[in-house]
């Protein structure tokens, strides 16, 4: 399976990190891209900086199976602000990938279209406005939409990409492993 995160300056560290981390222990290949093309770096919300990443421009998204949005308000905000986000979002949604968002992340969703007639769940207050059905679930499923109510989710939100896009028993493998259960 392969997903791509899509990240802006601001973006909340662990929703970004923790989702990245076990779709990377479940054998997913993972490719982040940035909405900006002129710098090397993107920001964290809590000011880590990261490099390495591909920019969102240069991205075909029919070959993913997935795009996660992560949240922090400040990073939601330049995805909010970024044509190529929206476009990405839109265009995977319309080709039947699974889009997925946590926080305010489900606010990319709705500017993009694609929430209308879905639930989701997001950070309480940020649903104001948007299309769809606000649910308040720690996660929520709607057909090829998965969203999670905020950071404390992160992992729980994780597990579940992997079930949907993998399989429940990789979803339940993964659990053990950071879980340390056996």
């Amino acid at each position: 399976m392969k997903v791509l995160i899509i990240y802006a300056d601001g973006f909340e560290d662990v929703e970004a990190l923790a989702t990245r981390d076990v779709l990377v222990r479940a054998g997913f290949e993972v490719y982040d891209a940035k909405i900006s093309d002129d710098e090397q770096l993107v920001i964290s919300s809590h000011k880590v900086a990261l490099s390495g990443f591909k920019s969102l421009k240069n991205i075909n998204i029919g070959e993913f199976d997935a795009v996660v949005i992560p949240g922090g308000s400040r990073g939601v905000a330049n995805l909010l602000n970024s044509p190529e986000t929206i476009r990405v979002v839109k265009e995977a949604y319309g080709l039947g990938k699974f889009v997925c968002a946590i926080c305010a992340g489900p606010m990319v969703l709705s500017k993009a279209g694609v929430l209308a007639g879905h639930a989701y769940t997001c950070y309480p207050g940020c649903e104001e406005g948007l299309l769809g059905r606000y649910t308040g679930k720690e996660v929520e499923v709607s057909d090829k939409i998965i969203t999670a109510r905020s950071m404390m989710y992160s992992i729980p939100f994780g597990l579940k990409i992997i079930e949907l896009l993998g399989s429940k028993d990789l979803s339940e493998k993964i659990n053990r492993q950071i879980s340390g259960l056996k």
